[in-house]
């Protein structure tokens, strides 16, 4: 491809202080004459990983977010949302906002001449204000696209001793949309820290847990990590006949597995035998 000329829109990106405008030029296909824009996302997949990082800004339809500004996004905490991420950039925007408008006042009064009459100077430029919250939420969701390869290995590479499998169904009724009622129950494994090792959605209650756990037993193997010791579960830990009971039957390839009752659900149990 070669060069085919400057591409006429110029991006305004946000920062965290201001704005800054970006732009590009076309590159054209010397077989089909077609033009492209050298920042469109095709053209950008096409470098190695070091220059695909040197793009600076994430693009959306009309404005432009610095990666700098989505990085404050990364560090999930209680206090980490979308409106705490916005108040940062609006702070720092009105205190560059003043410094460039009290320069600019500043530099108006270098033109006064002591007896002479001159028409003020101009107001300074309004700021530009910040996009909203649900503007940076959406753009954050477009760069964890481009990483998605170093999401998943990152939720791959979750282990854990002391395994929880556990069932519920306050998560799916948070779903809305086309996928609305398509789901009643979401199983989940988590180990002794409380991250989650991997989850299905199902739409019934027990469904899906041979898949999911034939996933788990394949993750473990693949990276050579040691099996898990124990299992903690809420039904199904009770052996019958002396064979196998029904929660260690789905992980066959962890045998010397233990599998017990977890404690609140041994709490609850107690209490009930104990009322009756």
């Amino acid at each position: 491809m070669t060069g085919g000329g400057l591409y006429k829109t110029v991006r305004r990106v946000l920062d965290l202080d201001g704005w800054y405008y970006m732009r590009t030029e076309y590159l054209e296909c010397s077989s089909c004459t077609k033009k492209c824009a050298s920042w469109s996302e095709s053209i950008r997949k096409q470098l190695d990983l070091d220059h695909q990082l040197l793009f600076p800004a994430v693009l959306t339809y009309r404005l432009s977010c610095d990666r700098k500004v989505l990085a404050q996004m990364k560090g999930r905490t209680l206090g980490s949302s979308a409106s705490r991420l916005r108040s940062f950039p609006v702070e720092q925007h009105t205190a560059e906002w003043m410094r460039r408008s009290i320069h600019y006042l500043n530099t108006c009064r270098k033109f006064l001449v002591a007896g002479v009459q001159m028409p003020p100077p101009q107001p300074p430029p309004q700021m530009v204000p910040v996009p909203s919250c649900g503007w940076l939420l959406s753009t954050y969701v477009l760069e964890s696209f481009t990483r998605i390869e170093e999401l998943k290995a990152k939720v791959t590479s979750t282990f854990g001793s002391i395994l929880k499998m556990d069932s519920t169904k306050k998560v799916t009724k948070k779903l809305a949309g086309a996928d609305a009622g398509t789901a009643l129950w979401m199983s989940s494994v988590g180990n002794e820290l409380g991250q989650v090792l991997m989850s299905v959605l199902t739409a019934a209650e027990g469904y899906g847990l041979r898949d999911m756990t034939r996933g788990l037993q394949e993750r473990y193997q693949l990276a050579g990590k040691e099996p898990p010791q124990v299992l903690y579960v809420d039904r199904d830990c009770c052996r019958r006949d002396g064979g196998t009971c029904a929660a260690a039957a789905l992980v066959p390839a962890w045998p010397h597995l233990l599998v017990r009752l977890d404690i609140w659900t041994w709490t609850y149990s107690r209490c009930d035998l104990g009322d009756k």
